[in-house]
């Protein structure tokens, strides 16, 4: 199984610049525009930065972010 990264990011964020304007709603300014957009590119969050952003999208949405739909099988 594989955590499908890049659709998380799509999904949730759009894109890098979304990210970033998310993140600045929550006054978070030790990320930069250049690392959202490699973590696009990459198809992974580092590990330190994951929860941040699963605690603020529950945060905004008042319930948990579903993390199921975006497992998948790898071939």
């Amino acid at each position: 199984m594989k955590f499908d990264t890049l659709s998380f990011l799509k999904d949730k964020f759009g894109t890098p610049t979304s990210l970033m304007s998310f993140l600045s709603a929550y006054k978070v300014d030790d990320v930069n525009i250049e690392a959202v957009t490699k973590w696009f590119q990459r198809r992974s969050v580092p590990g330190t930065w994951l929860p941040v952003l699963l605690a603020f999208m529950e945060i905004d949405s008042g319930e948990p972010v579903r993390l199921a739909p975006y497992l998948k099988e790898v071939a």
